[in-house]
């Protein structure tokens, strides 16, 4: 009962951030992608005519990677991967947010809407931290067509910035003043490593009227992502608050309630 619970409403939160995420990002992000990508294929355009030039015994066609096709097929793939992501999101912080209220505020279930709201945008503001935030500062958004670090090295650093984010907070948050220090070694952690860079400019290999217009778009793309982010987070993190103390701590609390009752005594007039 609280898992299937628990998963209709992450299901419902995923559908509703998901959708507004996409939203936005077709709003703002979507057309910043769209203009690097016209960049990119004149960059490429050049390398074509180069590989074709050198001679047909030497030259073989490779199967083009699969990609959705652009219009309706794209945006349905974005739209679903945005949901699904949302979903995930959700089953991770709605049952955090009820642990939390159970220890914290008797299950949170006298609390107001608009502190559960305020409480569930702190959460959603800790998330865009961990994931978006904190990661942005070693290694900003790319946008095609721009030269960044390989993409394994990019991933596994992503990772461990989030890792060490989630954590550092936590430890900031939840445990006693004594090791919070930890706390800020962790956060730092990811820094004294080093996020991978890629060699030499991002921009190598475009003309001089080119590189300006793309340094110009990867500049706007960073702020729209970080806003993008930002709005998903804080409406996630709302309405995993409002979720989570309407539907899953009541049902917590029943539960404890009934594995906490005395158990009746056969026979007894008591």
């Amino acid at each position: 009962m609280l898992f299937r619970r628990l998963f209709l409403c992450a299901l419902f939160v995923g559908v509703l951030v998901g959708l507004f995420d996409s939203a936005v990002q077709r709003w703002r992000v979507v057309p910043l992608i769209f203009a690097a990508e016209v960049f990119e294929s004149a960059l490429d355009a050049p390398a074509a005519d180069h590989a074709h030039a050198a001679g047909a015994a030497a030259h073989s066609h490779d199967a083009a990677a699969w990609e959705p096709q652009a219009g309706f097929e794209r945006t349905a793939y974005t739209v679903l991967a945005n949901v699904l992501n949302a979903t995930g999101l959700a089953l991770l912080l709605l049952p955090l947010v009820a642990f939390v209220n159970r220890q914290r505020a008797g299950l949170a279930l006298q609390k107001s809407r608009g502190a559960l709201v305020g409480q569930g945008l702190l959460w959603g503001a800790a998330i865009w931290l961990c994931l978006f935030g904190l990661p942005a500062l070693g290694q900003a958004p790319v946008l095609p067509g721009v030269q960044a670090a390989p993409l394994q090295a990019r991933q596994l650093w992503w990772a461990l910035t989030a890792a060490s984010s989630a954590g550092g907070l936590a430890v900031l948050c939840f445990v006693p003043s004594l090791w919070r220090v930890l706390g800020l070694a962790l956060l730092a952690l990811p820094f004294a490593v080093g996020a991978p860079h890629a060699e030499g400019s991002a921009f190598a290999g475009m003309s001089a009227e080119v590189a300006p217009q793309m340094q110009a778009l990867a500049a706007q793309f960073v702020v729209a992502t970080s806003v993008a982010s930002a709005l998903q987070c804080l409406l996630l993190g709302a309405l995993c608050a409002l979720l989570a103390a309407r539907w899953i701590n009541p049902l917590l609390s029943r539960d404890v309630k009934k594995n906490t009752q005395p158990t009746a005594i056969a026979g007894s007039t008591l």
